[in-house]
Parts: C-alpha cells; sequence; structure tokens
C-alpha cells in the first residue's frame, strides 16, 4: 500500500479534478485547473507521475499571513495547495512532500470518481 493515492472529483458535468490524498484520506493537493472528463484527468495524472522529476515547486502568498504552494510544469501549475499556511517553510515542507509522493502514489481507482 502506498502513502498516498489519487482520487477524482466531479464537481459537475464538464469540471472533473484530481486529488492527491494521505493514506488517512487528508487532502495534500489537488489539480490546478479542471479537466473536461474522467479520462483526460486521468491522462493528466498518468503524466504528472511520470514527469514528477522535471516539476518545481513555487511557494506564494495567498494572503498576508499566509502562504500556499504551486508546482508548476515549464510554466502553468499543475498542482495547487489544497490549504493555506501560516508559515513559508510549512508550504514548503508540504510541497516537497507531496512532489515526493507523487510518483509512487495509487493511481486513479476506476471507481474512484466521487460525484459532488
Amino acid at each position: 500500500m502506498s502513502a498516498a493515492r489519487f482520487r477524482v472529483l466531479q464537481l459537475q458535468p464538464g469540471r472533473v479534478y484530481w486529488r492527491l490524498l494521505a493514506i488517512n484520506n487528508r487532502d495534500l493537493g489537488r489539480a490546478a485547473t479542471a479537466f473536461p472528463d474522467v479520462r483526460s484527468c486521468r491522462a493528466a495524472v498518468v503524466w504528472l507521475q511520470e514527469h514528477a522529476a522535471q516539476l518545481s515547486v513555487l511557494t506564494v502568498r495567498t494572503g498576508p499571513t499566509s502562504w500556499g504552494w504551486r508546482i508548476v510544469a515549464d510554466g502553468p501549475a499543475v498542482a495547487v495547495a489544497s490549504r493555506q499556511y501560516q508559515r513559508r517553510i510549512q508550504a514548503e515542507q508540504a510541497a516537497a512532500i507531496v512532489l515526493a509522493l507523487i510518483p509512487g502514489a495509487e493511481p486513479l481507482a476506476d471507481d474512484g470518481v466521487l460525484a459532488i
């Protein structure tokens, strides 16, 4: 069993996202943009796992006293923080953990689509 797994969230038709969940179901990170369908979302997860070594982290201010992170691939963000952090170092550490977990995370299960 891996330390993290991907799950798909469909908020409405045409707006599908992936989330990276820890073994305790804590939301670690999520897709930076919506996908039109589950198939393209799954393809994005596969790409992310295959190219994790080429991705980089940007720490960003999300408010006057809060921080977040983005994982980028040659410019555009491919993943974003699921929450805000009080300290920059916390955001940096969280992003590093997510980046390390992505390649070995359990792939999307066929039944892993959660419609909200």
